[in-house]
């Protein structure tokens, strides 16, 4: 009988062993998140505005010489400074120069005559052998040859400097964006050949509206984005000059070459508000509920904390946030709507955030 009791009651305390063993086996595992950092920094409005990336050296080239195009370099050709865009047929002017040159040739004769006649002249003056006034038409006719053969070596000179223009030559270096003419046509004094602009001096030309001015200044660092990429560059100039009608001022942000491409469409994040202190987390871990607006931090247990907050200012991907939010715990940014009070996460490291392990 003792034995039959004996076996019951072991019985009865496996039974008990296994309920409990259920039990806990119900426990939910570690549900995987992915965390991010909150931060204290300093914060400021910001106000996106449109702009343009352009070349600060974007210029029309045109000839100096008036005749047809030999030669031109094609689009998209690099050409460095003081190396050739364009030539023009230099014919008509290697005539003039042989032109110049036989003048010169003629007048520098004459001014050998005359000075010898003068010679002779003051010869005759000094023994009382000829008037005074044929001593002076002498002089006169000297310094007359003197000036015309100053004027046909200007005029050689002025010859040879258009002859070296005839190779129209790149002011800086220079990507040829477009050919206005070509090989073959005749161009004038003064009309455009060539499109060329500078790859390695560009920046962005902003339109911001007047209000920003007092949150701005030279040299300040400012975000500028694109649909691939985004960097942060300094502000190079600003132009505080509206007009009635759309109160814009334009603002200019320099660029590094390969920043952006010539003509590119971007966004500049600029400063409109005083800066304060205060904490951001990423826009991604605000949890919106009918009772309001709520986080989830970690505590040193990998437990998750929920956090009523109040948002201030956006910044980009992030955005300030006012409650009792710890700096120094981490922030879940996914998976957050499954969680609950007290339920235990599982996170590592992997590039900029944090994410659950299996």
């Amino acid at each position: 009988m003792n034995k039959k009791i004996g076996l019951v009651g072991i019985s009865v305390c496996c039974l008990s062993l296994n309920l409990a063993a259920q039990e806990v086996d119900k426990t939910p595992p570690p549900i995987l998140v992915q965390v991010d950092e909150a931060k204290e920094e300093a914060i400021t409005a910001l106000t996106w505005v449109p702009g343009t990336v352009m070349s600060q050296t974007d210029s029309d080239v045109a000839s100096e010489v008036d005749g047809r195009i030999t030669w031109m370099a094609n689009v998209g050709d690099s050409v460095a400074a003081g190396e050739v865009l364009a030539k023009i047929d230099d014919t008509r002017l290697q005539i003039t120069l042989s032109q110049n040159q036989s003048n010169i040739a003629r007048w520098r004769a004459q001014v050998t005559l005359f000075e010898k006649r003068l010679a002779r002249y003051e010869n005759l003056e000094a023994s009382k052998n000829t008037s005074r006034g044929e001593l002076e038409t002498v002089v006169a006719d000297l310094e007359n040859a003197r000036q015309e053969l100053e004027q046909a070596t200007l005029a050689k000179n002025l010859t040879e400097y258009h002859i070296r223009q005839s190779s129209v030559k790149a002011p800086f270096t220079a990507l040829v964006v477009d050919r206005i003419q070509a090989p073959g046509e005749y161009t004038s004094i003064g009309q455009t050949l060539i499109r060329v602009v500078n790859p390695n001096n560009i920046e962005v030309q902003v339109k911001a509206p007047l209000s920003v001015l007092p949150f701005i200044e030279s040299g300040m660092q400012v975000n500028v984005l694109s649909k691939t990429h985004g960097v942060m560059e300094s502000v190079r100039a600003i132009v505080p000059v509206g007009n009635e009608n759309s109160r814009m001022m334009e603002m200019r942000i320099a660029l590094k070459p390969g920043d952006f491409p010539i003509g590119s469409a971007v966004r500049v994040a600029v400063p409109s508000s005083e800066e304060h202190g205060g904490v951001t987390i990423p826009r991604d871990a605000l949890v919106l509920r009918k009772s309001g607006t709520y986080i989830y931090q970690l505590n040193q247990d990998n437990e998750a904390q929920q956090v009523k907050v109040e948002t201030g200012v956006g910044m980009g991907s992030r955005i300030e946030v006012f409650g009792e939010v710890d700096p120094t715990q981490l922030v879940v940014v996914r998976g957050a709507e499954r969680l609950k009070q007290g339920q235990k996460v599982r996170h590592e490291w992997t590039g900029d955030s944090l994410t659950a392990l299996n």
